[in-house]
């Protein structure tokens, strides 16, 4: 029912507008907004010096010296304590050529094992279905 009676009373506003604008309100709109703002003198733009250009410049450099020697003195405390120790990255290895030569059979013999367990474990399979195909 209160459903009935609030589409009546849109139907009533459809093709008026709701909302009005007093009378005179436009007329001297912009006289009344521009008497509302505060007086400002107009101030031109000073000139910047050249100390004041490049002093961002000389910020940003001083960051970056001042970042290049605080990791010297990091990488400089470090390096005077791995003097004394060998570097850890550096690996010597003396291999044997019979050592070599013995991974090399031990690898060549995994790989035959290998096939050999793949060719038993699926030559059943394989029969199978060439002889499917052939029939």
């Amino acid at each position: 029912m209160e459903k009935n009676i609030k589409e009546n009373r849109l139907d009533r506003l459809k093709g008026k507008q709701p909302f009005r604008v007093p009378d005179g309100y436009m007329e001297g709109l912009t006289n009344r907004i521009m008497e509302g703002l505060p007086e400002s003198p107009i101030v031109e733009a000073g000139s910047i010096s050249f100390v004041e250009r490049i002093r961002p410049w000389l910020y940003l450099a001083a960051v970056f010296a001042g970042m290049g020697l605080f990791f010297k003195a990091i990488i400089g405390i470090e390096s005077a304590h791995e003097e004394s120790a060998t570097d850890s990255l550096l690996v010597r290895s003396e291999i044997s050529s019979a050592s070599l030569e013995a991974i090399d059979s031990d690898a060549a013999q995994e790989e035959a094992d290998y096939l050999e367990y793949i060719e038993d474990r699926y030559a059943d399979l394989l029969l199978r279905e060439s002889l499917t195909e052939s029939e």
